[in-house]
């Protein structure tokens, strides 16, 4: 997780075969609005759900959320499953890209869950 370098989105290219699905980003977007214990906290309108874009739209979403919910932070990343080293590795950026990478971070963690949970549960990934 702490090779995420600010802008650059080429880890999504091993997952090609879901982000080109509309309904993959739907099941990120539920995953990750779940995971911040809000309901359409993040939401993208479906007509923006293609092409190679979603994934800045949803993480500057995040960069706007986040600082909303500081105080909740670590509680929010710990059930995302962002472990504390990979935040220390932001410590002393300025606070605009701290946010931007820690928002393509909880992306990139949640894009895995969803994944996962598909790989396991026997459902027909898409």
């Amino acid at each position: 997780m702490t090779d995420i370098i600010q802008n650059d989105f080429s880890y999504l290219e091993q997952y090609n075969q879901y982000t080109a699905n509309p309904d993959f980003w739907k099941e990120v977007l539920a995953q990750l609005n779940k995971d911040l214990g809000k309901e359409d906290v993040i939401k993208i309108a479906e007509e923006m759900l293609k092409g190679d874009n979603v994934a800045e739209l949803v993480v500057l979403s995040l960069e706007k959320y986040l600082p909303e919910i500081t105080p909740q932070l670590s509680e929010i990343l710990y059930r995302i499953d962002i472990g504390e080293k990979h935040i220390e590795s932001l410590k002393g950026m300025p606070v605009d890209i701290y946010y931007r990478c820690m928002a393509e971070m909880v992306l990139k963690r949640t894009i895995q869950k969803v994944i996962t949970r598909k790989a396991y549960s026997g459902k027909k990934i898409e």
